[in-house]
This record gives C-alpha cells, structure tokens and sequence, in this order.
C-alpha cells in the first residue's frame, strides 16, 4: 500500500504532468519528469530540440541515440537505477540532435517513487546542455595544443643557422599545424617567386628550377604577397585556372599561401597543397598565419649567416678561400691524410715584385691584377684542391692524395699560364714563385711543418731569381 508521503507525491506528480503553465514553464527551464506507470512524461524543451519523444523517455530506450563511448556507462547507470541499486542518476553523455550532430547533455534526477515490486514509477531530474560549453573547452584545449606545437616547432627551426638545413626542418615541423600532401619554401627575388625547398613530392627534380612569375594576374601566390596576408583556395582550378600543376597525377586542389614577412619586407612564400578539394579551414590559415612569422625569421636570419659565413670563408677582393677557410679546412685535409695515409702536398706563391706594381700603376690596377691571377690559379687546380689568399699578395694551395712529383706539375702549369696574362694598363707581365712541400703525414706531423717547409723552398725560390718553383 502506497504510504502517506508517496500518495502526496503521486499527487503532486498528477498536477505537473497535468497540462498549463506550470508544465510548460517546468519543460523550459529543463525538468524532466517521467511516469512509467501511467506512461506521461514532461519532456523539457531540450529534449523536443533533440526529437526524442515522450515514448523513449518512459521504455527507456532513449540511450540508443547516445554516442557510441558513453553508451555503455550509461546504460549501466540506468541498469543499477531500474534494479534499484540506486535511487540516483547523475551523468554527463553525447547524444546525437535532429541535424546529426553530436550535443553534451548534464542530466541529474532520481526515481522518488518506485512501485511495489522495486520497479521505478516516478522519475523527476533535470537536463543542461553543455554544448556550448564542451564545445568552448574543447576549442581552447586545442588552442592550447596549438600554441604547445607552435612553440615547439619555433625552437626546432631556429636552431639551426644552415639554410638548407632550416627549409627542411620548416617543413617538416609545418606538418604537425597545417596538414599537407606537398608544401614548398618560396623565396622572392627579381620578379620571382623561386622554389628553394620542398617536401611531399614525388621527385624534387620536378621543383628544382621552379619559378613562378610576380607579380601575376589573378595569381593566388601575388594576392598573398601584395595583402599581406595568408591567402586560401578550396577549389584552385576555379579560383586560378593557371595555377601549376606539377604532378599530373596528383593534382593541387586546395591550397593556402603564407607571405613570409621579415623586418616588414615580403621575402617570400610559404604554401600547402592538398589533393583534396574544400580541403582546407579558416583554422588552417590562422595557424598558417602564426607559423609564417618564425619561419620568416628563421630564413633570413639563415640567410644572413650564410652571407657573413661567406665573406668569413671567402677572400673579399680575390673571391678565393680566405686565410680564416684555409686554416678551417686545411687541419680537416692534412688530418685525413694522416687517418688514410695518403700525400699531401702543399704550394706558397708569391707574386713577383708585386710592390712595384702598385708603386708603377696603383693600387686600383695592382688590385684588379691580384685578382686576376688568383682566378688563374682557380681554374689550374682540381676540384679536390685547395686554394686561399694567405696575405697580402701570397697565395696558398693545398693539393690532397697528392705527391711532390705531380703538385710540381700543376702548378708548373698555373705558373706559366700567370706569365702569359695581359692586363689593361699593365705594360709588363706579372710573374709568380712557388714553394712545395709534400709527405705522407705520420704521428709525429704537422700542418705548421709542412707549411713551413713549403716556405722556406718559396725563399729559394726567390732567391734563385724569381718566376720558378722549388720543392723542399
């Protein structure tokens, strides 16, 4: 027998699923209250916007619209609830609205009256929806991923000063914010945008030489730079018919275009392909947008180590080796040579009477003459050889797995092609005296041995009259 409270609480139940404005006022501020013995049911608004109906809400078979990983737990939790393990419900799930998608329900409640066999008769709760919630949480979660890999990838570009080195790894890193079936690296210069580095292609061959003209009409890459601004295309055969496919069989349909903007110049272009069209999101180009700065700083601070490593490693007025590469690379070679046990010779020139020539024509010509024959000694030697500026007009050259016999010959050959130049406003030939050394290096070697030997031969060299070469 249904005792006092519970025949007030039927009665109260009678007058909230009696129909006026007190139920409706219940539905809309998201009380749910079902009666499974008489099967009526207030179904809040929440419910009706996701088109379930008051008959799944009293057979209990609303769950099977619940996503996929929260059906489970909470079917059990009905189960326990229904067995009467628990008078007490309290979940938070995904189940699947009218248009398909995916809402957060909070729902809470509990069964007050139950019948006399244990089965629930009355149930009263309450629903929220937390989608706008869950879906801001997740929004910012991701955000905060975001700016973790973004982070990240700054510190993974700008650790290295190599250019070659930096464009790969800027590719590889962009993968991990804007996904990609190809992407390239695109520097700007005389009216072109040239490729300098690509990843996802089939053969980079096909990029090697690749230009693309700027500033070009309707060009999607033009409209990046001039803006300013990251630029996207969904349909790239419709938004710019002459767009360049490089690969026939893998078509670009999506892409998007970063302009890389260093100090506040456009130096080039950072682009993703996709073979997929309507591929790419705004989010895509935001995080494109973020990934572009660092990479921009990255390359030209690459490029700029790159020219100062230049002008460190190349001879400013001869463009041969400077003293600063000779004493770099000549400790690698001689020691490769002593590792290997190969010879390796060494030469020491010195331009004949050079003083007299700066003294008798200038400094201006004796420059142009100094550098001249610095490129004749280039184009004598071997690819594997050596050659740097050593001080004011002394020119070394380093020859590997080279002996005395054939260094003598080389550079033989680049003495008597000196004598014969001709120079403008010069009324003489200029002449050259070299010095050799050359040994297999042991234990007990050293680079500054041999090129003192190579020196002291340079001496008598020129002590033997000038224009001719002595071995040690």
């Amino acid at each position: 027998m249904v005792g006092k409270n519970n025949k007030k609480i039927a009665r109260l139940v009678n007058t909230l699923l009696g129909d006026g404005p007190l139920k409706n006022l219940l539905s809309e501020i998201g009380v749910i209250v079902v009666d499974y013995k008489d099967k009526r049911t207030i179904t809040n608004d929440i419910w009706k916007e996701l088109d379930i109906s008051d008959n799944h809400s009293y057979e209990r078979s609303w769950p099977q619209f619940l996503h996929p990983e929260d059906r489970k737990r909470v079917e059990a939790d009905l189960k326990d609830l229904v067995e009467g393990k628990t008078d007490y419900f309290q979940d938070v799930y995904r189940i699947k609205g009218r248009s398909g998608g995916w809402r957060w329900i909070s729902n809470r409640g509990g069964v007050v009256l139950r019948n006399p066999d244990g089965s629930p008769w009355i149930f009263i709760g309450d629903d929220e929806d937390l989608t706008r919630i869950k879906e801001a949480q997740e929004e910012a979660s991701l955000r905060a991923r975001e700016a973790t890999i973004l982070n990240a990838t700054i510190g993974v570009i700008t650790s290295s000063l190599n250019l070659d080195e930096t464009v790969h790894r800027i590719l590889e890193q962009a993968q991990r914010l804007v996904p990609y079936d190809r992407a390239s690296v695109q520097i700007l210069h005389d009216g072109y945008l040239r490729i300098i580095g690509g990843m996802g292609f089939s053969d980079n061959n096909l990029i090697s030489d690749l230009k693309f003209p700027y500033p070009e009409e309707n060009s999607l890459s033009t409209r990046a730079i001039q803006e300013r601004h990251p630029w996207m295309s969904n349909d790239v055969q419709e938004d710019f018919p002459k767009f360049i496919q490089v690969e026939v069989d893998r078509q670009t349909r999506s892409w998007i275009g970063a302009p890389l903007i260093a100090h506040g110049d456009v130096i080039g272009l950072l682009s993703f392909d996709s073979n997929n069209k309507s591929f790419y999101t705004h989010r895509h180009l935001e995080l494109a947008r973020a990934f572009a700065g660092p990479v921009a700083i990255a390359l030209e601070n690459a490029r700029m180590h790159g020219e100062t490593y230049n002008l460190a490693m190349i001879d400013a007025l001869t463009g041969i080796g400077s003293r600063h590469s000779f004493d770099l690379n000549s400790r690698f070679l001689f020691e490769k040579a002593r590792r290997e046990k190969h010879s390796i010779s060494l030469a020491m020139l010195d331009l004949d009477h050079f003083k007299d020539v700066n003294d008798d024509f200038g400094h201006q010509v004796g420059d142009i003459v100094l550098k001249d024959i610095s490129k004749a000694c280039e184009d004598g030697l071997r690819t594997t050889d050596m050659i740097a500026r050593y001080g004011g007009e002394e020119i070394v050259i380093l020859l590997p797995e080279t002996e005395v016999k054939v260094a003598l010959d080389i550079i033989e050959r680049i003495r008597r092609g000196v004598s014969n130049l001709k120079f403008e406003g010069v009324n003489r030939s200029v002449t050259l005296s070299a010095g050799i050394s050359g040994f297999i290096p042991d234990r007990d070697s050293s680079l500054s041995e041999i090129l003192k030997e190579a020196d002291a031969a340079l001496y008598k060299a020129k002590a033997k009259g000038r224009n001719c070469i002595v071995a040690y």
